[in-house]
């Protein structure tokens, strides 16, 4: 008989089965771990015969007495008030698994079963929710939903973890980057995310983030934000203002412009007095891309502009007609150099 074909009497009369749930180890799990999910249907009947092999506590090639034997059953058939006629009292105990696990699964449910397995290879007997991580590349943008209902814009080259469940008393999520949080309102749960030492605090609102190289800015567009720092101190935020923790922790407000600040989740690619370096490194994050130059520009150089969904190509062309320069596209590298290096 094939295992997809195993009742649990049959689990508990195969050799190779209880040899994995006494002796677990890498041959025996590779195959049952492997099995099992490839049969999910049965998972209810290995539970159940693993923790029957464990309550009895089978022993490894040996036999235990008829007595033993014929005093549990008479223990198990009292307690299930079954009466049994005295000819089938005799049965052949060669088969002491099967029978054994027959009677048991009679009275099993007047017993509490532990956790199915105790270690984290199958099913964990943690009540710790699954924690996912979003992480996007340079060139990637995503938007996706929490569990509570909230609505997550994450930006290229950043990084967003959160449980699959939230607890019952808080949303706590951690993250690293840049990204745009529409708060589904709970005022029984506060909405809590981690950028390292510092938390941000938030019962429904909107507002962009960015945590990136030690510097923390949070652009509330409404609703009400609370900063907290590591020890304690705490600043709250009005809509249309910014919140500014530079690299030496000084913390400040100031106003901000929406479409500059939360553009990028709708496509637009803002350059707003943009020396070349910076120009550069939102290029970059922007398409996924990797910029050489040789370009001498003077230190006063800036760029301003705005693009809406355009292409690579195109953003290139606009910027080197503005400042005289040439670019070569080859794959993900960008080369970019004055006119007269040709």
């Amino acid at each position: 008989m094939k295992y997809d074909q195993f009742e649990v009497e049959d689990f508990l009369n195969d050799e190779f089965f209880i040899q994995w749930v006494k002796h677990p180890g890498d041959e025996t799990d590779h195959f049952w771990l492997k099995w099992i999910g490839e049969h999910p249907e049965k998972l209810h009947l290995i539970q159940k015969a693993r923790e029957i092999i464990l309550f009895i506590d089978y022993k490894d090639k040996s036999v235990l007495s008829d007595k033993y034997y014929m005093d549990l059953y008479e223990n198990i058939v009292e307690k299930s008030n079954i009466t049994i006629p005295d000819h089938e009292v005799k049965f052949p105990w060669k088969n002491w698994h099967k029978v054994a696990a027959i009677l048991i699964v009679v009275v099993s449910s007047v017993y509490c079963l532990r956790h199915f397995l105790s270690n984290d290879k199958m099913i964990s007997s943690s009540d710790v929710p699954e924690m996912i991580t979003k992480c996007n590349p340079s060139g990637q943008k995503t938007g996706f939903r929490l569990p509570d209902g909230t609505v997550v814009y994450l930006n290229a080259s950043s990084k967003l973890t959160y449980p699959s469940v939230f607890k019952e008393d808080e949303r706590r999520v951690s993250m690293k980057g840049e990204a745009y949080f529409d708060v589904a309102e709970d005022k029984e749960r506060p909405f809590i995310i981690e950028t390292g030492d510092d938390i941000i605090k938030v019962l429904g609102t909107s507002f962009n983030l960015v945590h990136s190289n030690n510097e923390l800015k949070v652009a509330l567009v409404k609703g009400s934000v609370a900063y907290e720092d590591a020890e304690g101190n705490t600043v709250r935020i009005k809509p249309n203002q910014m919140l500014v923790k530079d690299k030496n922790g000084k913390v400040s407000k100031t106003p901000f412009d929406m479409l500059e600040v939360t553009g990028w989740k709708d496509k637009y690619l803002i350059f707003k007095d943009d020396g070349f370096v910076e120009l550069s490194s939102k290029l970059e994050k922007w398409f996924g891309v990797k910029i050489v130059s040789d370009l001498k520009v003077d230190s006063t150089w800036s760029y301003s502009g705005v693009y809406h969904d355009k292409s690579l190509e195109y953003v290139l062309e606009g910027i080197s007609i503005a400042s005289d320069f040439d670019f070569k596209i080859n794959q993900k590298k960008i080369t970019i150099t004055n006119p007269n290096n040709k």
